[in-house]
């Protein structure tokens, strides 16, 4: 849990990037953005600084600040949210990017190691939120945790384990109720924000093999603030699941070699 100290600071953090939002785009002075908090100058300096480390706002001049405009692949690689083994796969990365445009909140995805038992991210998108990246800045090892950890930690890990085993295997109730809705959602390692996540089976423009079951190999995850609007375990739930559907049934897949080589042909 995040203490009353750690919550103060993400606050006055966030008051300065909300000033900065407020002014719009372009430098602004430092005396401006102070204007626009309760804070002292000194105060405003220091969370300035912590927002540049965090490479969400940049100093173009002495005494004038501005937001950074990040693209989201970017700033996926620049956080190390993204496994760095991870080949990038462009279906997969259309799948998050929709997901995210319908959402407007960042979108994960996560497969599992059967050797070590772990969760790893293998693509994301729409981490550029200025307020995510300054909330994953002052939380340390929230970005190592969401890149990396073991099965049972959070939803995305929740939701690929209650899809691995045979349905002949008893499961504790938490991975039944998982495995019946299809979707899994808790806590996320980044204080007062969720995890919604959902199994995904195959994933888009991969190649399978004709006739074979297929298995879970992955989670898709939607990152927000725990006090989303509606119900988020049945709304995002319900859109993501149809969105791995649709990505699916509709990407280009090369089941056999003899095929690929006419096709080039």
């Amino acid at each position: 849990m995040r203490s009353s100290h750690q919550r103060k600071e993400r606050d006055r953090t966030n008051a300065v990037l909300h000033a900065l939002l407020q002014l719009g785009p372009g430098p602004h002075k430092s005396r401006d953005i102070t204007a626009r908090t309760t804070m002292d100058e000194d105060e405003v300096q220091r969370r300035l600084l912590q927002l540049f480390k965090a490479k969400v706002c940049f100093r173009p001049r002495f005494g004038y600040w501005e937001l950074r405009p990040t693209p989201a692949t970017a700033t996926d690689t620049q956080l190390g949210l993204v496994h760095p083994s991870t080949t990038p796969l462009l279906d997969a990365a259309l799948l998050l990017e929709g997901i995210h445009s319908r959402t407007q909140h960042a979108v994960l995805l996560h497969t599992h190691s059967p050797v070590t038992g772990e969760r790893l991210c293998i693509a994301a998108a729409g981490s550029h939120d200025a307020r995510l990246r300054s909330e994953l800045a002052s939380t340390p090892g929230a970005v190592d945790r969401l890149r990396r950890a073991p099965l049972d930690s959070d939803a995305p890990g929740l939701a690929m384990l209650a899809n691995l085993a045979g349905h002949d295997v008893p499961l504790r109730e938490d991975l039944r109720q998982i495995r019946a809705a299809q979707v899994a959602l808790t806590e996320s390692p980044l204080p007062g924000w969720i995890l919604v996540s959902v199994p995904v089976r195959r994933l888009p423009g991969a190649p399978v093999t004709p006739g074979a079951e297929p298995r879970v190999v992955a989670a898709a995850s939607i990152l927000a603030p725990a006090h989303a609007h509606g119900d988020p375990l049945v709304a995002y739930g319900r859109l993501m699941r149809n969105a791995v559907q649709v990505a699916i049934e509709s990407s280009v897949v090369i089941t056999h070699h003899r095929f690929a080589a006419a096709q080039a042909a």
